[in-house]
């Protein structure tokens, strides 16, 4: 660092001190713009992330039975046709669908204990208890989120209402937990045979199907998935849905809804311009007096310009610095009230649990930047128009 460039960058500093005023007002504005839209940006790679998660052990393909153009079960009988499909290694049948505890919606998963086809003690990680039994007949396995929304322990009885209205009692003998918090949150495992039985679903029906293809070079992965997925659609009233297009349509679903806090953002970040040019203009007077004085000393309109730019960078990564820390404590601590419910579709049936978050380095820059660059033009183009101006004429005008 050169000589010239610290003296420049001391003399900022000091006029960062000086403009009390000036320095409170845009820092308390800037650091709140950034607060909200880190606190969005955290929040939506949070859910991204725990999207990811939860199709960690997802199938390549999900086929569902289409009615009318609606939902509905699946016939069973299409897995003996599917199989002969090149490509494809395992097919499951699975039942599931959502049960009320009290005001909770919850999610209830039949899963296939006889010879199963994935291992289900690394999709559902055991913290307590034992996995469902082949042998024995209504129990459950639930998530930890679950059992502590609940107070639930081991061998406690569970009473869960079905669709119809009907109250169904389970065992609880196991306590999962998941690497997603969601999935801990709201997920209940039962037998398919029981699941069958709560759902009253035909014995020729399941509620999807779980294809899974060969083991193939990661190059190829893709072709044969839309390979699969291309000859499995020709089945009438089937609607096949990849890995990946589950992922795509969590992203863009979350990347919707932080777009409604954005624009938000937009309106707070334009305020908070508006803010730090008036605040500029507020103190023209000095400043226009202090620049005439620093160019009758000597200075250039670029050493000018380069205290101001070194201002507003400082000022821009202070204020960056305490909106990601605020924006965390506010997910972290707060659960992120209002944004929450917004990322999650409003709802209230859903069971608590707390707000996922992801800090990344492509946050922390793009936060960076959406504060230091704004405050850089609001502070850098006024004082590039008092240092055009002769040094005479500034302390003249700045005396009037």
């Amino acid at each position: 660092m050169s000589y010239r460039f610290r003296n420049l960058t001391s003399y900022a500093l000091n006029c960062i001190q000086r403009y009390k005023t000036r320095t409170i007002v845009i820092l308390v504005c800037l650091t709140l713009s950034s607060g909200l839209f880190s606190s969005v940006l955290i929040m939506k790679d949070g859910l991204i992330r725990e999207g990811q998660l939860s199709l960690k052990y997802a199938p390549d393909i999900t086929v569902q039975g289409v009615s009318s153009g609606r939902p509905a079960y699946v016939e069973t009988r299409l897995i003996d046709p599917i199989k002969t499909i090149w490509g494809v290694d395992r097919i499951i049948e699975r039942i599931w669908g959502y049960g009320n505890i009290g005001d909770t919606l919850i999610v209830v998963i039949g899963v296939q204990l006889e010879n199963p086809i994935i291992d289900l003690n690394s999709t559902y990680p055991l913290e307590s208890g034992s996995f469902l039994n082949p042998q024995e007949n209504n129990t459950v396995v639930i998530g930890k989120g679950v059992a502590e929304l609940l107070g639930a322990k081991i061998g406690n009885y569970l009473s869960i209402v079905s669709e119809s209205n009907q109250v169904h009692q389970f065992t609880i003998v196991g306590i999962f937990n998941s690497e997603s918090a969601i999935i801990n949150a709201d997920t209940i495992l039962m037998s398919n045979n029981n699941a069958r039985s709560f759902f009253n679903v035909p014995a020729d029906r399941a509620t999807d199907l779980l294809v899974y293809t060969k083991e193939v070079d990661t190059g190829l992965y893709e072709l044969q998935v839309n390979f699969v997925a291309r000859e499995i659609s020709e089945f009438p009233n089937v609607r096949v849905v990849t890995r990946d297009i589950l992922l795509s349509a969590q992203e863009t679903t979350y990347g919707a809804r932080s777009g409604f806090f954005s624009i938000v953002w937009y309106l707070v970040l334009i305020s908070v311009a508006v803010v730090a040019f008036n605040q500029t203009v507020v103190v023209g007077h000095e400043s226009k007096f202090e620049i005439g004085l620093l160019k009758a000393f000597g200075f250039s309109t670029s050493d000018i310009i380069l205290i101001r730019l070194i201002e507003g960078t400082v000022l821009g990564l202070i204020a960056g610095s305490l909106g990601m820390i605020f924006g965390v404590l506010y997910i972290v601590i707060f659960n992120a009230p209002v944004l929450r419910d917004v990322m999650l579709g409003w709802a209230i049936l859903y069971p608590s649990f707390n707000a996922p978050f992801s800090v990344n380095m492509q946050s922390i820059l793009v936060t960076y930047a959406i504060t230091v660059i704004p405050i850089i033009f609001a502070t850098v183009i006024p004082s590039w128009l008092n240092a055009a101006v002769d040094p005479d004429l500034a302390m003249r005008g700045a005396r009037a």
